[in-house]
């Protein structure tokens, strides 16, 4: 039941499915003799469209099926190759369908309410064992998305495994367009940006099903990663490590879980995310349309140009710009990684000339990308072709001319040189059983700040006790004889001598036995791990019992590559960035050392590929402030020490002659 006023109703018969809406508009405001616009008329229709009053056939009404009808008309339209699009490749296909009727009869009981809940059971665990381990799983997963340090069987493993995971992913999708009815008569092999994946035609379960029924079809996929995921790290957590089994379901853990749910229900690529996103809101290319709608707004009214904008419903158009925007800027970003891949794999086995296919991937990814800008280029130059030419007077393009050449030179951008860094305690101290004994009291615990002077264990030695109360009975022995040769005036000058002798003997002993009270020389953090293992342990002279640094100023040992090396100074300004914390710490440059060095082993992983002929590096010293003690020596990060202000001429110029010097000549 649809409620209309009587001006509405009017305007609403007049859309016969033959008029315009320059028609209707016109038509209209000739009945109510007052003008009534263009725009008026189009939010009428889009409010209208929105609670579903126009009529539409039954394709019509299925957003998905009419998203993939334009898709396939796109394709259709355009002459240029398979590979024009680097996004989505498309490979020919097979027939599964068949073959999951057959799978079908075994499996219905997928669907069924107690193996929902049984997942839901299995999640759980999951969820559980992931936050119990999540500072190794957390630290892993980021290496093993990063594909700077890996082997050949590592890629081989890897692509395997990547293989079987986007089968079974796919094959969710067509198990689930079977359970609803729909047939499946495609599946093949595809490349979305590079990547390898499959792909599904489930265009007959998304034309029959419902709403509910189409948005299940799309949320398979990730459910069934999310069960691989919830089989296989019970599996890693209970095997014993570095063993097949143990290693191969982490590396399902590592595909699955929560970075498949992040890639796949990401709405702002065409994967499942976007699918489903397009079903809630009812648009069926909104990718296309706010990109469309964006890109004619900007050539129309920031580059003057005589194109027409697509309209859009005035409540949607900031949505539309912000998905258009957020999406685009996604999507080159995937683009940039997938190029940046590229070049970290040949960094493997030669770190100079890594660029090389780096570039070159970009080039290939962004060409579509490169054509279409080129083509606006020439478009805008064509248009505003007459009115540039007439502006470029000779006066105009020495003014021009000049502003450019200023512009280049000008010490506009800050010059900097980055390395890999480790943080070490400015300053420590070591504390070492100055005499033998046994440790009978600690008084601090790992982690526990300490003034200088604080107690900080107890020894016991009966040895150096019993030294110490022998000598002080001989001392006091020898005082009583001194003072009896004092009242008798006989011997006193011998007495006096043994008792000087044995009173420096008790000060030699005393100042011994008091080292068995351990005390702090430095203010500080205890960093000494299970101190209360050592009570009741005797330990050696020298040995040592516990470690203490002031961890208020630490040092970032920088490992920066020769090639770099030269443009390091001190008292240079510097900034971190720890891995696994999002803050940037402000440092300074103490020191540049004199001579190259070994990468320390714990900024090195023992899988990289053979043939790599890494670079010298040359040690420099950060000096970083930790007032509130947020880090911890050990860690590492990257660190990026700033230089002074350079012109891009003289950057521009560095370059070329760095790479001619380095790699040409």
């Amino acid at each position: 039941m649809f409620k209309f006023s009587r001006e509405d109703w009017q305007l609403a018969q007049l859309f016969d499915g033959s008029r315009s809406y320059e028609e209707i508009a016109e038509v209209y405001s000739q009945q109510k003799n007052k003008q009534y616009d263009l725009d008026s008329v189009r939010e009428f229709a889009a409010g209208l469209d929105s609670v579903d009053f126009w009529y539409k056939t039954p394709q019509e009404r299925n957003i998905l099926f009419m998203r993939q009808s334009t898709e396939e008309r796109r394709r259709k339209l355009q002459v240029r190759g398979k590979w024009a699009d680097l996004s989505m490749v498309m490979f020919p296909a097979f027939n599964p369908d068949r073959f999951l009727t057959w799978l079908y009869g075994y499996t219905e009981f997928i669907y069924a309410k107690w193996f929902t809940v049984l997942t839901f059971i299995s999640f759980s665990i999951t969820a559980g064992i992931s936050l119990a381990h999540w500072r190794e799983i957390g630290r892993d997963t980021l290496e093993f998305y990063n594909f700077t340090n890996v082997t050949l069987g590592y890629f081989f493993i890897l692509y395997l495994l990547a293989m079987f995971v986007t089968v079974v992913h796919e094959f969710a999708h067509a198990h689930a367009c079977k359970h609803y009815g729909a047939r499946v008569p495609a599946m093949g092999f595809a490349l979305i940006y590079l990547m390898p994946a499959f792909y599904t035609d489930t265009t007959e379960g998304t034309v029959k099903g419902s709403r509910y029924q189409r948005l299940v079809i799309s949320f398979a996929g990730v459910w069934s990663e999310l069960v691989l995921c919830s089989i296989a790290t019970p599996i890693w957590w209970g095997t014993p490590p570095d063993t097949l089994v143990h290693d191969g379901a982490y590396f399902i853990m590592m595909l699955t879980g929560m970075m498949s749910v992040f890639v796949n229900w990401n709405p702002l690529i065409k994967l499942d995310g976007y699918n489903m996103l397009c079903e809630i809101v009812g648009i069926s290319d909104l990718k296309e349309s706010s990109t469309a709608f964006v890109s004619g707004w900007i050539k129309k009214y920031v580059w003057q140009l005589p194109v027409e904008v697509p309209y859009v419903p005035r409540r949607r158009r900031a949505g539309f710009a912000a998905y258009a925007l957020v999406s685009g800027a996604y999507s080159y970003m995937v683009l940039y990684v997938v190029a940046r891949f590229a070049g970290n794999i040949v960094r493997n086995f030669s770190l100079e000339w890594g660029f090389v296919p780096e570039i070159a991937v970009a080039l290939l990814i962004f060409r579509s990308r490169i054509r279409l800008l080129v083509n606006f280029m020439k478009f805008v130059y064509l248009d505003k072709k007459d009115r540039i030419l007439a502006w470029f007077t000779l006066r105009h393009s020495l003014a021009v001319g000049a502003l450019v050449a200023l512009f280049l030179a000008l010490p506009l951008w800050r010059d900097s040189i980055s390395g890999r860094f480790i943080l070490e305690p400015m300053q420590t101290a070591v504390i070492r059983a100055r005499v033998p004994g046994t440790v009978t009291q600690l008084f601090v615990e790992e982690g526990q700040r300490v003034a200088v002077g604080t107690s900080l264990a107890a020894l016991r030695s009966f040895p150096v006790q019993s030294e110490l109360e022998n000598s002080r009975a001989s001392l006091s022995e020898a005082s009583a004889r001194a003072n009896s040769a004092a009242l008798h005036y006989t011997n006193y000058g011998s007495a006096l001598l043994e008792r000087e002798k044995l009173a420096s003997e008790y000060k030699q002993v005393s100042a011994r036995a008091s080292q068995l009270d351990i005390t702090s020389p430095i203010s500080g953090t205890v960093l000494t791990p299970h101190l209360r293992d050592q009570i009741g342990s005797y330990v050696v002279e020298g040995a040592q019992l516990l470690e203490i640094a002031d961890l208020s100023t630490l040092r970032a040992r920088t490992y920066v590559s020769e090639y770099d090396v030269s443009k390091a100074r001190t008292d240079a300004p510097a900034r971190l960035q720890v891995q696994g914390i999002l803050r940037r710490w402000d440092a300074k440059t103490v020191s540049v050392a004199a001579r190259s060095t070994e990468l320390d082993p714990r900024l090195m992983y023992s899988d990289k590929l053979k043939g790599l002929n890494p670079p010298l590096f040359y040690v420099v010293d950060l000096m970083v402030r930790n007032s509130e003690e947020l880090l911890k020596p050990g860690m590492t990060g990257t660190a990026r020490v700033y230089e002074s202000r350079r012109s891009l001429a003289s950057m521009g110029w560095e370059g070329f002659r760095n790479f001619w010097t380095r790699k040409v000549w």
